[in-house]
């Protein structure tokens, strides 16, 4: 399997890297960047990004930075710096805006998990034709997870001992469609670039 964009790389892996330092200082940095509602609405407009860069613990941290590292190891050959940094920059700030204006009820919330929905479903559907198969069932998979978590009953602190606090599902939800959008967008690109190229 051959990476589509070597050069992404040493970014991926500085991003990463600060990923993890940002997890590990959770405790002077989230007060600045955690999703805070009041703080928000004074003019922090920047949490409703960097609250998914955050960590409640380093078990928190190092459960999300395993799946960031996941995906980056088996969709190397679909990832390029391109699509690495448009799902950063618009699966967090649509997944963010999507926390502040349809929970109203939600005072604070970090954790990359959310976005990580949204990487994985791009993914996913960027491969699909590549592995139909494979990407059907997981995708399926991960479908069947996402209603699960919204079904009465669902326990959101099976992690409570692990990451001292509560499984936010609707971050789950709003990465999964942000992701879907994304693919949307970036398949539309392609598509209105090669009608371009067959017309000149």
């Amino acid at each position: 399997m051959q990476p589509r964009d070597k050069k992404l790389r040493p970014q991926f892996i500085a991003f990463a890297v600060v990923l993890a330092v940002l997890g590990i200082e959770h405790q002077f940095l989230n007060p600045w960047l955690a999703f805070d509602r009041a703080a928000i609405e004074a003019g922090q407009v920047w949490r409703v990004f960097t609250c998914h860069l955050v960590h409640l613990n380093s078990w928190h941290l190092l459960l999300n930075l395993s799946g960031l590292v996941l995906c980056g190891y088996f969709f190397e050959d679909l990832l390029d710096r391109f699509r690495f940094w448009a799902w950063l920059i618009f699966c967090g700030l649509t997944s963010g805006l999507a926390l502040y204006f349809i929970d109203g009820q939600l005072m604070h919330y970090v954790g990359l998990s959310g976005i990580l929905h949204g990487l994985l479903i791009l993914c996913l559907l960027l491969g699909w034709r590549g592995n139909p198969v494979l990407h059907s069932v997981v995708l399926a998979v991960i479908v069947g997870r996402m209603i699960s978590e919204h079904l009465p009953g669902y326990d959101v602190d099976y992690l409570q001992n692990w990451i001292n606090g509560r499984v936010y599902v609707n971050a789950h939800l709003y990465g999964a469609i942000s992701g879907v959008a994304l693919w949307g967008f970036i398949k539309g690109g392609e598509w209105f670039v090669g009608q371009r190229e067959q017309t000149e």
